[in-house]
């Protein structure tokens, strides 16, 4: 009985318990309820899904299929042929224009010497100048290689208007134009400029196809871009293979391995129209121009073990000459830039700057004139031609190893009693000093074709000195002999790879000579003379690239231990910007003014624990502030008045009556156009664009979530919102003085972070990598810090000379603050303003809550 009661006594206890847990047990089985039901709709979802009709399975094939063949196949072959039909008009266009300054020079020098020099130089000179005015009128985004740029683009940062189609057109035009003159520049550059423009608008023109979000995917565009810088390169060289090679070491540090077929699919297709062309719409007479094909017919034994030393001194001779033609290239860009008197007489006018060089050079290269100890007639393919060509230039005889005679009159001087080593060495240091001004003219303009016509220049001459050391060869009669050929070859490949920091060159020069024989000494001089270029210098591109000051990380030399031992506390920026459950419209306001050029705030707890919770993109928070406030046209206008580097320190001060003017203009509603007119750049924020440059691909506000997507109310309510909202100057404080919903914030709740301890290097790769622009710096949680790619470019500016270095910490200078009296000791302190005894002033401010496109008192820009 006892048993009984106390077994009864148990179960009333656990019975009170378990009511007393009964709301909690129903309010779990209510959460569990919902989880079945959404797990039976996703499950009977599936089962519709699977219970498809033919109609419906044939219709979503068919849409398979039309992915598969735009994606992979249509867009590649396109690309190939409509680079390759562009190249053909340009190489025929630029092939008559030379045979038409040829034609014009031998006429008029049978009429009068004067004459013919006149109207050689008019043309040089006219040509130059249409293809600067072409580039100037149709956009100056053509001017100039356009690997750097493509370079930049590929890597993440936008540069407005150089993949569009006006540049295009000028590209084509100021090309033909410049290279029909007879300027010493190269195709190669525009060409991969023009493939990548090409890759752009065929992904704009399939737009159609893109049904599936793969064709949106900013990867694709890129992969695109890339597929067209070797397309650009295989029109340049009969080298469809090597191409590819360079077009991914010229523009990308990171390659995707699927990209490899597209690629290669793309240059075969273009190769393919090429001989295509060649054989049934090309004339004859020009049919073996336009292809760069310079067949070599060397012995296969062409070079024995003993003349292995003489190639790694002409890669060492040839990596130092690379290094100084990248440096004497810059000296030259930052002459024009900073030199008053070259300022004062050109600074406003390229155009003419052109000009004269052109008018120079036409003067020079005159054939009746100096130009004859440079072969000033013959253009870049006529010289490589008799530079790679299997005879010896000193022996002049007609033999089997010496020239034939026509060879020997390109370079035997204007009487002909010149030394042939004289006249190559003349044409080498003249070429040497003026390709370099060449390339920063205002004109379309490639790099590599001149670097490799120098190069095999030296390398001719290389191999003439050693033959005539050496006449019969380093193992005397009935042994191989010494090519000096061959030594061209070299030379042209380690001077160009030097210059380009490219190794794919070897790949090109085989397929260009269309012999395998000279593959091993250019690899051993490419790489000795590419190691030694690239400690001492940059790539041509990266010095183009750092001149013009775009966004963008160069690659690290080797061997520098200073990214190794400096930390990225020591570059991050501590004075940062952040954002806190307490943060008010006032304040965020305030913050958005002085940050004009940030993309995303961090979120953080509070200002003492600072424990970093996750980002807000900017446009977000401009968007927040408009619909709040209504039309904020100062914060969307303020950042062009911020970049202006002369306004700065300048002081703008508004008098009361001006303040209360626009007040009055903004109650009467004159200023909605204008705010509707200064937030139309910016368009309909989507699940994609409102995110800041921190997200990753995979976040989960890139996914398409509908109506359960934390942005979901953002978007409809700027659908939904037509007219501005104004507000009265109390109402206006009112919403001032609240703190921010963090409610309905888009927190990407796992931005990018480091920490204190992570070395330059590791940063460089990390950036390198995923394309970073700013990546905040952390200790177990806290906010410490945040680098920028300005930052690490800054650190890693003088990586060549000094290695890495603190970059001098910037002071943040506020233009818009809520404490006038606090504001006044800063300008004290600072002497913004002071009267000429040097006693300081006050600025007449009105503390009153105004919109925004009433700039407000004391802004510094």
């Amino acid at each position: 009985m006892t048993q009984f009661i106390g077994q009864f006594r148990w179960v009333q206890e656990n019975a009170d318990q378990m009511e007393l847990l009964g709301d909690d047990e129903s309010s779990d089985t209510e959460d569990q309820n919902d989880l079945d039901e959404e797990y039976e709709d996703y499950y009977t979802d599936s089962k519709s899904t699977r219970r498809e009709t033919t109609k419906e399975f044939l219709t979503r094939q068919f849409q398979n299929i039309v992915h598969f063949f735009v994606e992979d196949w249509f867009i590649s072959a396109a690309l190939g042929f409509i680079t390759a039909i562009f190249s053909i008009f340009i190489d025929m266009g630029i092939e008559y224009l030379i045979h038409f300054r040829n034609f014009m020079l031998e006429s008029l020098e049978q009429f009068n010497n004067y004459a013919a020099f006149c109207g050689w130089v008019f043309y040089i000179t006219g040509l130059v100048y249409l293809a600067a005015l072409v580039c100037y009128g149709f956009g100056k985004q053509a001017v100039g290689s356009g690997i750097p740029e493509v370079k930049v683009i590929i890597h993440g940062f936008q540069l407005k208007n150089y993949l569009s189609g006006k540049t295009l057109i000028a590209k084509m035009i100021g090309l033909t134009l410049t290279i029909g003159s007879g300027l010493p520049v190269g195709k190669e550059g525009p060409f991969v400029h023009i493939g990548a423009i090409v890759a752009s608008l065929l992904n704009k023109v399939t737009a159609a196809c893109q049904y599936n979000a793969f064709f949106s995917n900013e990867g694709r565009a890129m992969e695109m871009l890339s597929i067209g810088c070797a397309v650009g390169i295989a029109c340049t060289f009969s080298a469809p293979m090597g191409a590819v090679l360079y077009g991914i070491e010229s523009t990308s540090k990171y390659f995707a391995v699927k990209n490899y077929w597209r690629s290669f699919f793309a240059t075969t297709c273009s190769a393919m129209l090429f001989r295509f062309a060649i054989a049934f719409f090309v004339p004859q007479h020009i049919a073996g121009t336009i292809t760069a094909y310079y067949q070599t017919y060397f012995p296969n034994e062409v070079f024995v073990v003993e003349e292995l030393p003489f190639f790694i001194g002409l890669g060492v001779m040839t990596g130092l000459l690379g290094a100084l033609f990248v440096y004497y290239h810059r000296r030259i860009a930052f002459f024009k830039r900073k030199n008053r008197i070259f300022q004062a007489l050109f600074g406003k006018s390229p155009i003419l700057f052109t000009a004269c060089c052109a008018a120079i050079f036409a003067v020079l290269v005159y054939p009746n004139g100096l130009g004859s100890y440079v072969a000033g007639k013959y253009t870049f393919r006529e010289t490589l031609v008799d530079f790679l060509s299997n005879c010896t230039l000193w022996k002049q005889t007609n033999g089997s190893e010496g020239c034939p005679p026509h060879m020997l009159e390109h370079w035997s001087g204007p009487e002909g009693d010149m030394m042939p080593i004289n006249s190559l060495l003349i044409y080498f240091l003249f070429y040497f000093i003026i390709v370099p001004i060449c390339i920063t003219l205002y004109i379309p303009s490639g790099i590599f074709v001149p670097c490799f016509v120098i190069g095999a220049c030296g390398g001719r001459i290389f191999g003439e000195i050693i033959s005539m050391i050496w006449p019969y060869g380093l193992r005397g009669l009935g042994q191989p002999q010494i090519y000096p050929g061959l030594y061209a070859v070299v030379g042209a490949a380690s001077f160009t790879g030097s210059v380009t920091h490219s190794l794919s060159i070897a790949l090109i020069v085989c397929e260009t000579t269309g012999q395998l024989c000279a593959l091993l000494p250019v690899l051993i001089a490419l790489m000795i003379s590419n190691a030694i270029c690239a400690f001492l210098q940059p790539s041509i591109y990266d010095s183009i690239i750092k001149i013009n000051g775009y966004p963008y990380l160069a690659d690290l030399p080797p061997s520098r231990m200073s990214v190794h031992q400096m930390k990225v506390e020591r570059i991050m920026v501590k004075d940062i910007f952040y954002i806190t459950r307490e943060t008010t419209y006032r304040e965020l306001r305030e913050m958005l003014l002085e940050s004009p050029t940030l993309r995303s705030y961090p979120f953080v707890t509070d200002s003492r624990s600072m424990t970093l919770l996750g980002s807000v993109a900017r446009k977000y928070l401009l968007y927040l502030i408009q619909r709040k406030l209504g039309p904020e046209p100062e914060l969307f206008g303020h950042r062009r008045s911020y970049r202006a580097p002369a306004l700065k320190s300048k002081i703008v001060s508004r008098t009361a009556s001006e303040i209360f003017s626009t007040i009055n203009n903004l109650r009467r509603g004159s200023l909605a156009a204008n705010g509707a007119h200064m937030s139309s750049g910016n368009a309909l924020m989507t699940d994609r664009n409102i995110s800041g440059n921190t997200l990753l691909p995979q976040s989960p506000l890139h996914e398409d979530q509908g109506d359960r997507s934390p942005l979901a109310p953002l978007l409809y309510a700027q659908t939904n919102q037509h007219e501005p909202i104004v507000h009265s100057l109390a109402k206006r404080a009112e919403i001032l003085s609240k703190k921010l919903d963090m409610e309905e914030v888009a927190i990407d709740p796992a931005p990018f972070q480091l920490v204190r301890g992570t070395s330059l290097y590791k940063v460089h790769t990390l950036f390198s990598l995923l394309a970073l622009n700013h990546a905040y710096v952390t200790e177990k949680g806290r906010l410490c810090g945040v680098v920028a790619v300005k930052e690490l470019r800054e650190a890693l500016s003088n990586i060549y000379s000094r290695g890495a270095v603190v970059p001098k910490q910037r002071i943040r200078t506020s233009t818009f603050r809520l404490n006038p009296e606090q504001d006044l000791d800063r300008e004290l302190q600072n002497g913004h303003t002071a009267e000429p005894n040097g006693a300081p002033i006050r600025q007449p401010r009105v503390t009153i809550d105004v919109p925004e496109n009433a700039k407000t008192d004391d802004e510094t820009r």
